[in-house]
């Protein structure tokens, strides 16, 4: 090999060890279709001066002889540099802070975070800012503002007592969405149960958890029965109002702990295969 071959080679490999070291910015917003303002992705159109738009756009353009921003004519092309761009830039998950580790190229962040197990949900606390996983939620309630907790398993009944205030439901097995049961004295009522899932994602009515709750009186003779579907929240607005409230309210003759029962069964929502 001559010494000008050498010389090139050398030179390439010292241009890939830069670009593999470096690390270069770009403003996001220039990812952006030019037409939706939604993140392109491949395939990518541009008009002869170089605006791009997404190929869902282009379709939908009624004329495509003139660039929809500088009308100059000439129409679109596949701007393949573009979509090469688009598929070597990757980009770290907004909820990275709450632990997610994962990273998409820019057009699928938007529907990766949809669903992404790490966004945050928030203490219902008046006055505190806490933020983070449903794990990380589940610890600092506990810990921090020292709430009971009771385990449970999805299927099987256990026993709540009655205590003003929140109580921390959540799986003998780690992982998945955590439960909060709210005791709440409604004079002259009894005292009011409220069964929420704390979750970081909205949940389908056709998603929902199930919740039995039976209350037994052995000195009346008493039994109560309720059944309904756990409305989800990531508390962001804390506490939901009366409307997510009272799902269940145990008479005033369950003061007596010792001669009354309130049980809870919560099942996970019907998985049907389409």
């Amino acid at each position: 090999m001559s010494a000008q071959g050498i010389e090139s080679m050398e030179a390439k490999r010292r241009r890939g060890e830069k670009s593999a070291t470096s690390e270069g910015a770009i403003p996001l917003e220039v990812l952006d279709c030019a037409f939706c303002f939604d993140p392109l992705k491949p395939p990518v159109f541009q008009c002869r001066v170089g605006h791009v738009i997404c190929s869902s756009c282009h379709h939908k353009l009624r004329k495509k002889d003139n660039c929809h921003v500088c009308a100059i004519t000439g129409g679109y092309n596949r701007c393949i540099a573009f979509d090469h761009i688009l598929e070597s830039i990757k980009v770290s998950c907004s909820n990275s802070i709450y632990g997610c580790t994962i990273k998409t190229h820019y057009y699928q962040q938007e529907e990766h975070e949809k669903s992404c197990p790490h966004a945050p949900c928030f203490c219902p606390e008046p006055g505190c800012g806490f933020a983070g996983s449903t794990a990380q939620l589940q610890r600092h309630l506990t810990v921090d503002h020292m709430l009971p907790a009771t385990a449970f398993a999805y299927g099987y009944s256990f026993t709540l007592h009655m205590q003003e205030g929140m109580r921390v439901l959540h799986r003998k097995e780690e992982g998945g969405p955590l439960f909060l049961a709210k005791f709440t004295l409604v004079p002259p009522f009894g005292n009011a149960i409220s069964i929420l899932c704390i979750h970081p994602h909205v949940v389908t009515e056709n998603h929902r958890f199930e919740c039995d709750v039976d209350f037994y009186s052995r000195t009346m003779g008493w039994h109560q029965h309720s059944n309904f579907q756990i409305i989800s929240t990531n508390l962001s607005n804390g506490f939901p109002g009366e409307e997510a409230s009272y799902t269940f309210v145990v008479p005033k003759i369950s003061s007596d702990p010792h001669t009354t029962t309130t049980r809870l069964l919560i099942r996970p929502p019907k998985i049907t295969c389409p």
